[in-house]
This record gives structure tokens, C-alpha cells and sequence, in this order.
């Protein structure tokens, strides 16, 4: 396994909120911790372009391995930042999760790693907390909240 990265004592993670045209979320079940979560995982050194310091560049180059080690072969749109969260992990661990909002511009997503994963839905971001969800995306409600209503001002104003 190749070497995660820290910084200030903290696991980097970064995955990709994969959003749909219907304001859906592409969330992967994780079977052994019982709860949905977003294509992602650790940040590794091969990710860095100057092994001592981190760019929103190597987070996104990050964010999209992840995503195709997870979902196959398919092609995001641009990411965009959306949020950094910090959380603890199961096995207890302090970690930063570094979320990227794209879509899925080809391919069919599928599960890849099926020991992890035993399902992919589309959840309604309006509902998405009436579901089991990761520790991450408990605590990003309310930036959807805010996401679906700045989609709405911009449907709005336009």
C-alpha cells in the first residue's frame, strides 16, 4: 500500500460529489460500516507534484483516481471545490476530507471494489438525510441545503 498523507496530524482524504441533473448524489454503499459515502479515499504520495506541500491541483488529481478506482472507467466533469471537513474515521483516526462536486460526463459508473461496496444509489440531496451516511456526510447537510437553494436563486435570477 503506498503511503498516506498527513498534514497538521490529520489523514488527507478527497473524494468526488458526484451530482446529478436531478439534484440526485451518486453515494456508494460501504457494507462494513453500514452507512452510504462518496467516491473517494486517501490521498497517496504519488498524488503530490512537490512531495512537501499540497495544491488544490494534486487534491483534484487525487479525487479523480479515487473516483475511477471506485466507479471504472468514466470521465468527470471540471471539479470544483465544495468543502473541506475535518472528522474522525471508524477506526478513530483524525482526518481531512477534501469534497470535489463534478458529474459523470462518460461511462457507466460500476462498482469496482465490490469487498467494500455492495451498491451505488442515486440519492435525492432534499432527502439525503433520512439515509445511513457516512461520518463526513452527516456534517455537509447543511452545505447541500445551501447548494440546492443557490441552484434555485440561479434559476431564479436567470
Amino acid at each position: 500500500m503506498e503511503q498516506e498523507i498527513y498534514k497538521d496530524g490529520k489523514l488527507v482524504l478527497v473524494s468526488c460529489i458526484i451530482v446529478t441533473k436531478n439534484n440526485e448524489l451518486l453515494l456508494l454503499y460501504r457494507t462494513e460500516h453500514n452507512h452510504f459515502e462518496t467516491a473517494g479515499g486517501r490521498m497517496q504520495l504519488s498524488d503530490l507534484k512537490d512531495k512537501n506541500k499540497i495544491t488544490m491541483d494534486d487534491l483534484k488529481k487525487a479525487a479523480v483516481r479515487e473516483g475511477k478506482e471506485e466507479l471504472g472507467d468514466v470521465e468527470f466533469s471540471p471539479l470544483k471545490h465544495f468543502v473541506s471537513v475535518e472528522f474522525k474515521i471508524p477506526d478513530g483516526r483524525n482526518a481531512v476530507a477534501h469534497k470535489f462536486l463534478t458529474a459523470i460526463k462518460k461511462g457507466t459508473p460500476k462498482i469496482m471494489e465490490p469487498e467494500r461496496f455492495s451498491k451505488i444509489e442515486l440519492v435525492p440531496i432534499k432527502t439525503m438525510k433520512k439515509y445511513p451516511l457516512s461520518p463526513d456526510l452527516k456534517l455537509l447537510v447543511p452545505n447541500f441545503n445551501d447548494y440546492l437553494k443557490s441552484i434555485e436563486t440561479n434559476k431564479n435570477t436567470s
